[in-house]
Order: structure tokens, then C-alpha cells, then sequence
């Protein structure tokens, strides 16, 4: 009985053997790698996605590759990519689901280097993609593929890096990002060159520059930010004509780039650019700068048929002898005078809200301090003496939209 019970042991031992064999070579052989389908990708071509995910003996076994990659993290082999999945659809058929890096801007050269939000070359190319910010006057070394952006300095490189990812945090598409010898920044987007100075309060700069340009309707023009500090300094803005990007780019794409914005249109958005070199106000016929409080209202003003004419008397449109408005009526009716105010677009001044975002369109209705849409505006409150105090506890006249004394 002895004797029997270990034939039958080692038989069992043999078939185990013989079976754990027959497993490894069904994975060896019948899991191999042969159709790879990748989806997802972009920029960067499926045959190069399949030959990095499998180059080895290891890597072409499909169950192998599942388990490798089933947290989703992609492979240093392909650094241009920020996640994959990988999928069986069959044993020697695998489907791969990539997510490719997304290009924050390129370098402008004899080749454009185009890198990634951490600041990594991802490609050298010739091509020039739409909705990717050109950066210019960047003075490098020799750029090396899936590196570094090789700039002189670390510190110009976090400054780009900073600016690419506040821009893409306030949805503005840039058509250029351009340094000047002594390090300031403009920034191109539709027709408006914003010039942002030194690297100082960014992100309160690009914040209120998506704030102006809502309101601007599309205007050409620069913008002048460099002293901004996210306070109560105005901005002014020079109208006329920017010149053409340095890195080729023409007017179709400023274009796009504009209306990529979300900046509003009007209905007759075509007959108001046209009209309105015609229309700057007179003290700034010379073409000299106006500022942004001058500006900003207009474009967001409540449309009334009482809306006060161009020198700001506030005189009846129908009344051909300015002052003579208010003397008309031989009865002195006061009713008048008190219909047409309620009746003009009101004083807009800018204010803090309790969010700390710098609000443009403030004015004060029935003692409330409201936007041009009449909703209030949280954490800003008028005082006994009919000042505005906002959530900085900055007081500002309402009349003059400048701080109190």
C-alpha cells in the first residue's frame, strides 16, 4: 500500500508539473503581442506608442503589459504621454487608450521647441499648431528632445511656465508671449498686446485682464498692466492698430484666437469696428492714452434711450441746444430732470468682491452696490457718508470711482 501511495503521489506531481508547463507555454506563446490598437493619440503616431509600450521579451506579452501598466501611469519610453489604459480584446490583441501631454507653448527659432506644462520639450518641429502661445526674445542653449527648455536662466523658464498656466486657468489663448531685453512680458491675445512689465503679480494681472477684455468687444490696442498690483490703479489703453506677431502668425489667426476668447460680440459687431475710429472721445482725440474706467463702462453700459451724450451732461438726445434740455419745459417740471437720471446708464467704478476678483462694472442702486447685471456684489457695502467699501476695505467715491480722502 506503501508503494502504491507514492507512484500515486509522484504521478500527481508529474501531471502538476506537466500542467503548470502547458500554462506557461499558452502564455508564452499564445499571449504574444500581435494587433495593437491605440486610440487617443493626437500628435503622436500609433505605430511609435506600440513599439515603445512593447520592445522586449516581456513587454509582448499581452498579460504582462496589463499588469504593468494597470495603475495607468505611462512608461518613461513614451514621455509625451500623461496616462494610458490598456485593454484585452483577444489574446494576442490589445487595445491601448493613451492621454498625450498637453503642449503649453513653444519656443520660436529655426525650429520651434514645443514643451509641456513642467516645462519638457516635447517636440521639434517645423510645424506651427493653432491655440499654442508663441513664446519670443528667449535666449537658449542647444534644446535637447524630451528635456528641459535649456533658457539662460531657471527663473525665466518659471516665469513662462507660470504665465502658460495662468492663461490656460482664465481660458484666454494667446498668440504670443513676448519677452523684452529687459525681461518685460507682453501678451498677445486677438488684438490686444497687454503689456504685463516685470514678473511681479501675475496672476492679478492676467486674472483682470480676462475682466477687461469682456469688455472690450473686440477693440485693437495695447493695454498698459506693467504698474498693476491687483489695488485700485487704473489701466489705460493706447486704440489703434498692434503689429503682426513676430512668429508668422497673420490676422486669420488672430481671429481665431479672438473669438476663442469668448469676448462678447454685438449684432453689429462689423459696423461698430468700423465706426469706431470715429467715435474716440474728444479730450483723446490726439490718440493719447484713456483710461480703462473710461473705457470699460461703455462697452457694459445699460442700454436706455436716455443714456447721457459724449461730453457727460446727460442732455437729452432729441434737444439740439445741450443746456437747453433742462430748461425747456416753461413749467420747470422737476419730474423731468429726475426721469432722465434714473434713466442714465450709471457711474461704474471697480471694487474687490469677497472672492478677492477685481470687479469692473460697480455702481451703487438704492444703496446697494450691484453689477451692470444688478446682481450684488458680495462683501462690498455702502457707508453712512455714501462712500463704497469693498472687501479690501478700500473706500472709493462712487462719482469718481477714486478712493476716499
Amino acid at each position: 500500500m506503501g508503494r502504491i501511495r507514492k507512484k500515486r503521489q509522484r504521478l500527481i506531481r508529474l501531471v502538476s508539473v506537466l500542467l503548470l508547463a502547458a500554462a506557461v507555454l499558452i502564455m508564452i506563446f499564445v499571449f504574444q503581442v500581435k494587433t495593437v490598437v491605440v486610440t487617443g493619440n493626437m500628435r503622436w503616431s500609433g505605430r511609435e506608442i506600440a513599439e515603445g509600450l512593447s520592445y522586449d521579451f516581456l513587454t509582448q506579452n499581452t498579460l504582462f503589459l496589463m499588469w504593468k501598466h494597470r495603475n495607468g501611469e505611462a512608461p518613461e519610453r513614451l514621455p509625451y504621454l500623461s496616462s494610458l489604459k490598456i485593454k484585452l480584446d483577444a489574446p494576442s490583441k490589445i487595445t491601448v487608450t493613451v492621454t498625450e501631454k498637453t503642449l503649453a507653448g513653444y519656443i520660436c527659432g529655426d525650429q520651434n521647441l514645443y514643451f509641456d506644462e513642467e516645462g519638457i520639450i516635447l517636440e521639434i518641429s517645423d510645424e506651427i499648431y493653432d491655440g499654442i502661445p508663441a513664446v519670443t526674445g528667449v535666449n537658449m542653449g542647444e534644446p535637447v528632445l524630451y528635456q528641459k527648455v535649456p533658457t539662460e536662466s531657471s527663473a525665466q523658464l518659471r516665469t513662462i511656465l507660470s504665465i502658460t498656466q495662468l492663461l490656460r486657468y482664465q481660458e484666454l489663448t494667446a498668440q504670443e508671449i513676448r519677452f523684452a531685453e529687459n525681461m518685460d512680458i507682453t501678451v498677445r491675445i486677438g488684438n490686444v498686446d497687454a503689456m504685463l512689465g516685470q514678473d511681479e503679480y501675475l496672476e492679478e494681472k492676467i486674472a483682470n485682464l480676462r475682466a477687461i477684455l469682456d469688455v472690450m468687444n473686440g477693440t485693437s490696442g495695447t493695454l498698459h498692466m506693467e504698474s498693476f498690483t491687483g489695488k485700485n490703479e487704473p489701466v489705460s489703453f493706447s486704440e489703434g492698430d498692434i503689429p503682426a506677431p513676430v512668429n508668422g502668425g497673420g490676422e486669420e489667426e488672430t481671429e481665431t484666437g479672438q473669438e476663442t476668447e469668448g469676448i462678447p460680440s454685438d449684432e453689429n459687431a462689423g459696423q461698430d469696428e468700423a465706426e469706431e475710429p470715429q467715435e474716440p472721445d474728444p479730450e483723446n482725440a490726439d490718440g493719447s492714452d484713456i483710461q480703462a474706467e473710461d473705457v470699460l463702462p461703455e462697452e457694459n453700459m445699460i442700454q436706455d434711450e436716455g443714456s447721457p451724450d459724449a461730453d457727460g451732461t446727460g442732455a437729452d438726445q432729441n434737444d439740439g441746444n445741450g443746456d437747453a434740455a433742462d430748461e425747456g419745459d416753461g413749467n420747470g417740471d422737476a419730474g423731468s430732470d429726475e426721469d432722465q437720471q434714473e434713466d442714465a446708464a450709471p457711474s461704474y467704478f471697480m471694487v474687490f468682491d469677497s472672492s478677492g476678483t477685481l470687479r469692473y462694472d460697480a455702481h451703487v442702486v438704492d444703496g446697494v452696490v450691484v453689477d451692470a447685471n444688478g446682481t450684488p456684489i458680495d462683501g462690498c457695502t455702502v457707508t453712512e457718508d455714501g462712500n463704497v467699501k469693498d472687501a479690501y476695505w478700500n473706500v472709493i467715491d462712487p462719482n469718481t470711482g477714486q478712493l476716499a480722502q
